[in-house]
């Protein structure tokens, strides 16, 4: 409800702050972000972190420099406080006191890193069955058909690296994950596919496992997997099989 509430009433692209600051903070906006990542809401997750690596990230006025182009306030680094006149191209000027903070941020920059680290890979330990979620926050449009995603030694809570390679195949509905560096014996995976509108069916080593929702459980050891994923529009598009009714008298 908390997080339901600050989403209707203080986020207009970034995290706005108007009790005391007057204006946006781009590493609330992050925290907010990884706090959606948690519950799985991954879509508000892309809003924020786009609005951080875009419009916090990269503002712009609409003033040109003589051979440059249109001005950039700040290149690829955030304030404490993003201001409400930048940030609106200085349409919006608030009457009360407003801040624009230090620049370069190192806690927005810290979140930011903390926030893709868990997007790509986390530690879990629900009811003391250890395992890692593998790229719980990698969203559809940023690995398009025969694209990779990929991490390599990734320090763990598990004492070892991890690391594993990800691609779409767009034209089969799949994605397939190698795991290149594993955990411990006993430690498993989680993969929450965010591709189409739902698991079809999953693999390990070419062995079915469970598929819950959208979250497809991997067990210890495995190397490979492959996840078949439902798209409406594609399904749409195939002929229709003719229904066969019997009966049976009882």
């Amino acid at each position: 409800m908390t997080l339901e509430t600050i989403w209707s009433h203080f986020v207009a692209g970034g995290f706005r702050h108007d009790s005391a600051w007057q204006a946006f903070g781009p590493y609330l906006t992050l925290q907010l972000a990884h706090a959606f990542l948690f519950i799985g809401d991954v879509g508000r997750m892309d809003q924020l972190l786009g609005w951080a690596v875009g419009d916090a990230g990269y503002p712009r006025v609409s003033r040109d420099i003589p051979g440059l182009g249109t001005w950039n306030v700040a290149l690829g680094c955030w304030n404490e406080q993003h201001d409400y006149p930048v940030a609106s191209d200085f349409n919006f000027l608030p009457f009360d006191s407003w801040y624009m903070g230090d620049i370069p941020h190192g806690w927005a920059a810290a979140e930011l890193l903390l926030l893709l680290r868990d997007i790509l890979c986390f530690e879990a330990d629900e009811d003391g069955q250890r395992h890692r979620l593998v790229a719980p926050g990698v969203m559809p449009h940023w690995v398009t058909d025969g694209r990779s995603v990929s991490v390599r030694d990734a320090p763990t809570l598990f004492g070892v690296p991890f690391g594993y390679v990800l691609t779409h195949h767009a034209a089969n509905h799949t994605v397939e994950i190698r795991i290149q560096q594993r955990p411990p014996s006993d430690v498993g995976f989680v993969y929450p596919c965010r591709f189409g509108s739902g698991v079809v069916s999953a693999t390990a080593d070419g062995h079915p496992v469970t598929v819950s929702g959208r979250d497809v459980v991997l067990p210890p050891g495995t190397t490979s997997a492959v996840i078949n994923y439902y798209c409406p529009a594609k399904a749409a598009q195939r002929p229709r099989k003719q229904a066969r009714v019997s009966f049976v008298a009882v």
